[in-house]
Parts: structure tokens; sequence; C-alpha cells
């Protein structure tokens, strides 16, 4: 099925879906990477006929994906002409990043001042996942695991609101780690990272789990968005 789907993105065509669990989130991840990896190109006319053709769905649960993906700023709707894909440039990925390393970096340093048991055990758990998926060489799995362990700490941070604001942007993130294929080459240069990242927050060391998290952030940024120049160039 991942191979299909890769397939399906590269060509601008899109895989039908299979899993029932919910169709419209479903058609909008499909949707959502599609855009990202330059399947789709910016200002491209997406018709909801052709898609729910393509995703083996009705035309309901692509209405309802177009609906999240506006929420999420990547297409937009134009009177009376349809839904067209937002151009998402190298500074929108930059923003995104920034706004990210702000949030991680604030979740880490609460974390590292009051270092809950039950927290950095959680934590340790999802690194293992981590070194396991690098361990299997299957990026899908990696990136799924990061972006879990990342979720995790700004939802076990204790500051809601905070944590609120990295959920928004989850949909996004997601879709831009999985871009992780193209440009990390290997993926042994992930080795140890997180239990890095870890270690600053079990270390008590706030400041230094701020910055760690900070930098994390912005290096995958440039990765990205580099990425993207490329893309839009090409």
């Amino acid at each position: 099925m991942a191979d299909q789907a890769r397939e399906g993105a590269a060509g601008g065509r899109l895989a039908p879906l299979e899993a029932p669990k919910s169709l419209a989130e479903d058609a909008a991840d499909r949707i959502r990477e599609t855009i990202l990896s330059g399947g789709f190109a910016p200002g491209e006319h997406l018709v909801e006929a052709r898609i729910a053709q393509q995703l083996n769905v009705s035309r309901g649960p692509v209405r309802e994906a177009f609906k999240l993906l506006r929420s999420e700023g990547l297409v937009e709707e134009e009177p009376r002409r349809g839904t067209f894909v937002v151009r998402l440039d190298a500074s929108d990925v930059l923003e995104i990043y920034q706004l990210r390393a702000a949030i991680e970096g604030r979740a880490a340093r609460l974390l590292a001042t009051t270092r809950p048991p039950e927290v950095l055990d959680e934590l340790r758990r999802l690194c293992g996942r981590i070194e396991e998926a690098i361990a299997s060489g299957d990026v899908v799995a990696v990136s799924r695991a990061d972006l879990e362990f990342h979720g995790a700490v700004c939802s076990l941070s204790g500051n809601t609101r905070l944590n609120e604001v990295f959920t928004r942007y989850v949909p996004i993130l997601g879709a831009l780690l999985r871009l992780d294929e193209r440009l990390y080459g290997s993926l042994d240069r992930l080795t140890g990272e997180h239990a890095a990242l870890l270690g600053t927050i079990e270390a008590g060391d706030p400041a230094a789990a701020a910055t760690a998290f900070e930098r994390h952030a912005e290096y995958a940024a440039e990765l990205i968005a580099g990425y993207l120049q490329t893309l839009h160039a090409g």
C-alpha cells in the first residue's frame, strides 16, 4: 500500500483508499502528501469528482477533506471556480518550524524543570520506537515515531494551550516529515539523535533542553525549505 501511495504522489495521481476509519481524514492525508511532495502544482485546480474517482470514494469525503485542507492553508476556494492548491513555499515552512521551535523549546524547558518520572519513562519508550524504526530502515515508521515523540513532549508538558497549537500543525508536520526519505539519504544520521534530546530533559537543565529542541526544529526547517525551493525551481 505504501509503494502504491508513493507512486500515486509522484505522478500527481492518488491511489484508492482502503481504510474505512475516517474517509475524510484519509483523503485529506493523501491529498496533503501529494501537494507537499509536488504531485499537485501550486495553483492547480483540484476537481472534486476526479479526486473522488481516483481515491475510490464518494464526493462527500473529498468535500470534507477540502475543508480540512483549507483550515491548514494548503488549498483555497474561489467562488464559482472551485478549489485550488495554495503555494507552500520555503518561507511558509520556515514560519511553521519557527513556531514549532518555540513551542517545543518551551515544552522541553517545562519538562526539564519538573522531570516527572512517568513522563520520562514514556519519552524513553518513544525514543526506543524511533531507534527500532531506524534499525528497520522504514522511513515512514521513523517519521511517525518522530512526530509521536515530539507530540508527547508537548502534550506531557502540562501546558494545554501550548499543546493545542502544536496539534493544529500536526497534519502538515507529519506530511513534511515524510519528505525525510528525499532529504536524509541515510537514516543512520538519526541514530541517537532523539535520545540526546531527551538527555537534556533528564539532566534537569531547562535552558539546555530548550536550546536543543529549538536547534533540532531549525535544522529540519532548513532541510525541508531547501527541498521545496529545489522542487519549485524545477
